[in-house]
């Protein structure tokens, strides 16, 4: 059994990229919920094996896996079809994944995930527009379907991109707009976007103001 410790449905886009990854498996999996940026959260996830004390982690055989990039090759490993199967798109793939692992930095500080909330203000600096237009350059890539073909681990990885993006009313070209719709509106990414609006935990540091009317 799997079992995969995950922060608010409706704030963690660390949390939502392993949910959807371990439900794109078909493997099955329980479920811990830890309040993040509560009192005690971090030690409560190390306590669980989660060395940084961040979620998501996923445990598997008594092993703790901390790192959404590490779960995803956990998971290949088990699953290899969350990655494309030619090995020049796997690589690409896995290029884009390591780009919204570790770069985005200013969009993500200037959007935080809120899945449910709409119409929100963010401040776009010239950073932010340089993170906004690579995600559209890289979607505009898509051709009318998935990036790589068939729904992958790439296309999860920018899912809570695509939900900030609606979140914030980020303006798209028409070609990264038709793919930003469809995986707004996959099955996982709804599920994930139902389960968050249920989500009664309110984070006030990430519940930015609503736009205002000119």
């Amino acid at each position: 059994m799997i079992e995969l410790v995950i922060g608010s449905k409706n704030y963690s886009s660390w949390s939502m990229r392993a949910w959807m990854l371990l439900r794109l498996t078909g493997l099955p999996f329980v479920e811990t919920t830890v309040e993040l940026y509560s009192p005690g959260a971090r030690q409560r996830v190390m306590s669980m094996g989660g060395e940084t004390g961040l979620a998501p982690v996923l445990i598997a055989e008594g092993a703790a896996i901390w790192d959404t990039l590490a779960i995803t090759e956990h998971l290949y490993e088990l699953r290899p079809r969350i990655w494309p199967a030619a090995p020049r798109d796997r690589a690409r793939a896995r290029s884009y994944a390591g780009e919204v692992h570790s770069g985005l930095n200013a969009l993500r500080a200037a959007m935080p995930c809120n899945t449910r909330a709409r119409n929100r203000t963010a401040t776009i600096s010239p950073e932010v527009e340089a993170d906004i237009a690579r995600v559209a350059e890289i979607w505009s890539r898509a051709g009318g379907g998935w990036l790589f073909g068939d729904f992958c681990a790439a296309d999860i990885m920018f899912a809570p991109i695509a939900a900030r993006f609606r979140t914030y009313d980020v303006a798209l070209p028409d070609a990264a707009q038709a793919y930003w719709l469809r995986l707004l509106s996959h099955d996982l990414s709804a599920e994930w976007f139902a389960l968050g609006q249920a989500d009664p935990t309110v984070i006030d540091a990430f519940e930015l103001p609503m736009r205002t009317a000119d």
